[in-house]
């Protein structure tokens, strides 16, 4: 999937029925991280060869020293449905 621009993003943003705001929660080494970085490499951010192994959102150099997620981030991601539900 190609990386989608800023411009288009914040145009999507724009129609709250299409958003979905989704929280990642489980218990310690339950794979938060992986799943997260896995996510990420589906919209071209991270290779998927590294997924669970850059920790992108790990932006606390502690973080990435001792290998635990400590504070929560954020990020918007793109997703294309492949074929419309016949709701």
């Amino acid at each position: 999937m190609p990386v989608v621009p800023p411009t288009k993003l914040a145009q999507l943003q724009n129609n709250v029925h299409s958003i979905r705001n989704v929280c990642v929660l489980a218990h310690v080494d339950h794979g938060k991280t992986t799943l997260s970085d896995a996510l990420l490499a589906t919209n071209g951010i991270i290779s998927s060869k590294l997924a669970g192994k850059v920790r992108y959102l790990d932006s606390r150099e502690d973080e990435q020293e001792r290998g635990i997620t400590m504070e929560s981030s954020g990020i918007s991601l793109y997703y294309q449905l492949l074929k419309k539900s016949a709701d």
